[in-house]
């Protein structure tokens, strides 16, 4: 019996639009599963892969462990998201290309243009528990992941709290792993081991010597040691270990009119507080210091903490400063929030007349919250420009030379305002 073939138009047109279809759905399902194969595959001819996760020091620890590794002849790739995002192929680093929206996919593409042979650190650049998950188990597939610190931040997409937070990410934490965590809170940390292991990880803790406890981030250096012996490679020596504590050492910067400190750039409480501390144990003679918060709309969770870090440090016995300066977003909430006085700053206002005008009080500057802002951005070339002769000067694009400092008008001083009000319950 002969096969019929449909004579109808609409017949016809309706097999062809099947059939599109099918050649469509066919084509997306090899667009999505053999690159991931492809990709499952290229991460298995890696010898070592080491992700690093946590909320602060990640972009430091990630470049830190490659420098380590290339040194000692390793063909190791890094990738590194903070602020500047780079791809780092044994000391070559190129740019990564971003247009719009950053999506895990990213990672993929990225290392399959710097496969290595013998290691791989990436930073784990996911902020929710679900994408943290992926990361992990689809596109890194760590042997070693790293826990630098648990601290209030992103607090809208990995928990109210830093226990939600650490939750969140041990719950990333992909079978068969080895867990190197550097967090020295004794109670996240039992915590941490407990679900780490019920998960089929093993877990190791990193020890801070005593006298080195009080220097901000210092976990971060000997979390070095742990992951290099986790990969059965010799650790760092005492010299080495000391050049790095360097690194993380903590001064105030000395201006031609006063001294600052940008802690902007750790952006949660924990680590900022752990920052005022040192400045203070090395400098007993400042007692009061010059809060500046620069706040960011998509940023709230960020917000609420510093809201209430800096009320908690208002009410205390022996309160650290007299007012808050802000500017950004959000600025008008927070005002009406806080326990204590606040000055509003226009984020259009030259940041050198607003550095100047806190500066003015003779009380060091102490700059926190967020970095990824032009109006931080020029406070960081205002301060460079102010450094007095004796300190080295940051390289940025513009002048070279401290540029003379401009008095603020009476019209642009008028349009910093502040109130007191009542404290939140």
């Amino acid at each position: 019996m002969s096969q019929q073939h449909p004579t109808n138009p609409s017949q016809i047109e309706e097999d062809r639009s099947i059939v599109k279809t099918i050649k469509r759905a066919g084509e997306q399902f090899l667009q999505r599963v053999l690159p991931g194969v492809a990709h499952s595959r290229r991460l298995e001819e890696i010898d070592a892969k080491i992700v690093v996760s946590g909320t602060r020091g990640k972009s430091s620890l990630t470049r830190w462990m490659h420098d380590v590794l290339h040194s000692r002849e390793y063909d190791v790739y890094a990738k590194i998201t903070g602020n500047n995002p780079v791809s780092v192929r044994s000391g070559v680093e190129e740019p990564i290309d971003r247009n719009g929206l950053v999506r895990l996919y990213e990672n993929e593409r990225e290392i399959r243009s710097h496969t290595p042979e013998d290691a791989m650190v990436v930073e784990n650049q996911a902020i929710s528990p679900y994408t943290t998950r992926q990361f992990n188990s689809r596109f890194a597939k760590p042997d070693v992941l790293v826990l630098s610190n648990v601290r209030e931040d992103h607090l809208s997409t990995l928990g109210t709290d830093r226990y939600e937070v650490a939750r969140g990410l041990v719950r990333s934490i992909p079978e068969g792993t080895h867990v190197v965590n550097a967090e020295q809170d004794p109670a996240l940390r039992e915590y941490i081991e407990t679900e780490a292991t019920r998960r089929g990880a093993t877990v190791s803790h990193v020890s801070v010597p005593s006298e080195h406890e009080r220097i901000p981030g210092i976990e971060l250096i000997y979390a070095l040691n742990e992951i290099l012996e986790a990969i059965d490679e010799e650790p760092l020596s005492a010299d080495e270990l000391a050049v790095y504590r360097e690194k993380m050492d903590v001064e105030w910067t000395r201006l031609s009119t006063g001294r600052v400190y940008n802690a902007a750039e750790v952006n949660d409480v924990q680590s900022t507080e752990m920052i005022r501390e040192a400045l203070f144990s090395k400098d007993p003679s400042v007692d009061q210091i010059v809060p500046f918060l620069y706040l960011r709309g998509d940023r709230r969770g960020r917000t609420v903490s510093f809201l209430h870090y800096l009320n908690e440090l208002y009410r205390a016995d022996d309160p650290v400063f007299e007012r808050v300066h802000v500017a950004g977003e959000t600025t008008d909430a927070f005002e009406r929030k806080a326990a204590f006085p606040v000055t509003v700053h226009d984020a259009t206002t030259d940041a050198g007349i607003v550095l100047d005008e806190m500066l003015a009080g003779q009380q060091p500057v102490f700059v926190m919250g967020n970095t990824v802002a032009d109006f931080m951005r020029d406070l960081e070339v205002a301060i460079d420009a102010r450094k007095a002769t004796d300190e080295p000067v940051k390289l940025f694009d513009g002048p070279t030379t401290p540029q003379p400092v401009a008095e603020p008008s009476p019209q642009e001083r008028s349009r910093h305002a502040s109130s007191q009000l009542p404290s939140d319950d």
